[in-house]
């Protein structure tokens, strides 16, 4: 099952919002922003598995849309695991 636009903006939404939250919440670990990064790592390869746009970019070659969307998935898993989001 393919997932729409909007339902994996929802799910990565939550994901991103898991982490942060577990980061705050296992804030005695050393890597406490790891819970957190690991969540932009998840984001970025679902958008790398799945690359959806929304319905209505009707302008724009599907496949230009889909390369453009997993190079963006890359980047955030690189940044996820290199530098991270964490504050």
């Amino acid at each position: 099952m393919r997932l729409t636009f909007r339902t994996q903006i929802i799910v990565t939404m939550i994901l991103v919002i898991v982490g942060f939250i577990s980061s705050l919440w296992f804030n005695k670990d050393m890597n406490k922003d790891m819970y957190y990064n690991l969540a932009w790592v998840f984001t970025g390869l679902i958008f790398f598995i799945n690359p959806v746009y929304p319905k209505n970019i009707t302008s724009l070659e599907q496949e230009r849309a889909k390369k453009g969307i997993r190079i963006a998935g890359m980047i955030l898993v690189f940044i996820g695991l290199t530098n991270g989001f964490g504050v």
